[in-house]
This record gives C-alpha cells, structure tokens and sequence, in this order.
C-alpha cells in the first residue's frame, strides 16, 4: 500500500490533461467502459460528481450518477449486467463522502459475488475504513487533517493495489474535495491506466 502526497507537478500535470463539458445529470448511457459515482448525504455537498460524470461522459465511459443510498441497486446493475455480457470495462466505482463509504461497499458486494471492480476511487471517505478482496486498483483521496477523511488498509485476502493519496496541500476541504479539477483529472487517468493494462 502507498501513501503519498499531490504535489504541484502532479496537480499541474493533472489540470492539464481533459476539458469539460455538461450534460444533464444522472445520465447514462453505453461507451468505452461504466463507472458508477455516488453522491454524498442528500445530494447537497457532492455537487462536484455532477462536474465529474460529465468530464467522464465527455471522454466516453457509461456513466451512472445517483446517491449514496443508491448503492446496492446499481450493484445489482453491474452484476446483472455482467451475467448478460453487457458490461463494458472498465468498470469503477467513484463517491464522496458518505458516498464514498458506499463506493466501498459497492466494491465489497459485487467483489463477493464475482465481479472485480477495476478501479475504485473514493473522495475523503468517512466511516469505512478498510477494503476487502474484489477492486483490483484502489486509488483514494483523503485530508489526514480533516475531520472525517482517513487512508484506506486492506483486509485479509485483498490483492489488489490501494493507494491513499493525503491532498491536504491542496487547500481543499471535505466539502470541496470532490470539485477539485486536478482530482477530476487523476480519476480519468487511472481509468485510462486500468483501460489499458
């Protein structure tokens, strides 16, 4: 497990790499792989997943947006979907807060019934702490100082790869951390290196 800051070559690098466009929120539709993102409490401070689904919608991943408490419906989408041989890879996993929690247990279902996440991303995660076998690449985004945000470890069996990234030299907060740009841009990068590999 790695743990390591954002710094300014790394920001600089990741503002540069995708633009941006909107669509309506809560789109989904087929493309170059699926990714599920997962807003927090009320869907009042993630408004920043909306800013994320359309940069991924704009780079043509199927994106499905909801809330948190969505979790386990869009789950059995993914499972359902693999069972048909619908489901584009690759397939991730994206949330805030307790959404981010939710992205984590999302990953825990569908890894206990077959279906390895290729990528799980998490925006400061708040009462779940560990990871159990399923995601094959864990990539989180934390504030070490905050008041909820802490690294991911984890479980027994897990043999993926879970790096913890602390951001807090970024001046953002857990409100805002999930509207980062920079943060936006990392996340289509590690779709792109899971695309690949």
């Amino acid at each position: 497990m790695r743990r390591r800051a954002l710094g300014p070559a790394a920001a600089a690098l990741a503002l540069g790499l995708v633009g941006c466009a909107v669509p309506g929120p809560d789109r989904k539709q087929p493309g170059r792989g699926h990714v599920v993102l997962l807003r927090g409490l009320a869907n009042v401070f993630s408004t920043g997943m909306d800013r994320l689904a359309a940069r991924l919608v704009t780079a043509g991943y199927g994106v499905e947006l909801g809330n948190h408490l969505e979790w386990s419906d869009a789950a059995a989408r993914l499972m359902a979907a693999e069972r048909s041989g619908e489901l584009q890879r690759p397939v991730a996993a994206v949330g805030h807060s307790l959404g981010a929690d939710d992205a984590i247990r999302l990953a825990d279902a569908t890894g206990e019934a077959g279906l390895a996440l290729d990528l799980l991303v998490t925006f400061d995660p708040v009462w779940v702490h560990d990871v159990r076998p399923g995601p094959r690449r864990v990539l989180n985004f934390y504030l070490a100082s905050g008041a909820w945000g802490h690294a991911l470890a984890a479980t027994p069996g897990f043999a993926g790869q879970i790096e913890n990234v602390e951001v807090d030299a970024l001046g953002l907060t857990h409100f805002d951390i999930e509207k980062d740009e920079r943060l936006h841009a990392a996340v289509l990068t590690a779709l792109g290196q899971v695309e690949k590999a």
